[in-house]
C-alpha cells in the first residue's frame, strides 16, 4: 500500500465518522425538541375535553357541583344561582355566590362556551366563562385553575 492510498482510505474513514456523528447529533436534537414540544410547558395535545356537538341551552339546565361543595344551578331564561362559589381574581378571593345570568355561545370561540355574569360580593357584574365537556345527556362544565396548559380543571359535575 502506498502512502497516498493510506491517506485516501483514512480520509474516507474520517468522512464516514463525521457523517455518523452528525446523524447521531441530529437524531438526539430531534428527539429532544420533540419531547419538549409534547412534554414541555406548552400543551399541544389538549386536556381531553371537547364541547359536545349540538349542545343546547336545554341540555345544560340543571344543578352542578364541584368537589369542594360549590354549586351552580342553571335555570331557564338564562338565570343562575351560585352557592359557595369563589374564585381567585387579581390576588383576592371573590365570593361569587348569588344570582347571575348565563349565555351559551353558539360555537367554539376559544374563550369559553358559557358566558357568566355573577354578583360578586363587592364587585357586581363579575364576568367569567365556563367550558363544556361530556355529552349532551351528561354534560359537565369547567374553568381552568391556573395555566390552561397545565390542564388543572375546576370541574362542575351535574348532580340534578
Amino acid at each position: 500500500m502506498t502512502a497516498r492510498s493510506a491517506w485516501s482510505n483514512a480520509g474516507v474513514g474520517v468522512g464516514v465518522l463525521v457523517v455518523g456523528l452528525v446523524a447521531v447529533c441530529a437524531g438526539v436534537l430531534a428527539c429532544g425538541v420533540g419531547a419538549w414540544v409534547f412534554l414541555g410547558p406548552v400543551n399541544y395535545l389538549g386536556c381531553g375535553t371537547e364541547r359536545p356537538n349540538h349542545v343546547s341551552e336545554a341540555d345544560l339546565i340543571g344543578t352542578y357541583e364541584t368537589r369542594d361543595g360549590a354549586r351552580m344551578e342553571l335555570k331557564t331564561g338564562n338565570m343562575l344561582v351560585a352557592t359557595a362559589l369563589a374564585r381567585d381574581s387579581d390576588g383576592a378571593r371573590l365570593d361569587l355566590s348569588g344570582p347571575g345570568t348565563w349565555t351559551l355561545q353558539s360555537g367554539h370561540t376559544g374563550a369559553g362556551d358559557i358566558d357568566l355574569s355573577l354578583t360578586a360580593k363587592g364587585r357586581p357584574g363579575y364576568l367569567t366563562s365556563l367550558y363544556i365537556s361530556g355529552s349532551r345527556k351528561q354534560p359537565w362544565m369547567y374553568w381552568f385553575d391556573g395555566d390552561p396548559d397545565g390542564c388543572n380543571l375546576y370541574r362542575f359535575n351535574r348532580v340534578a
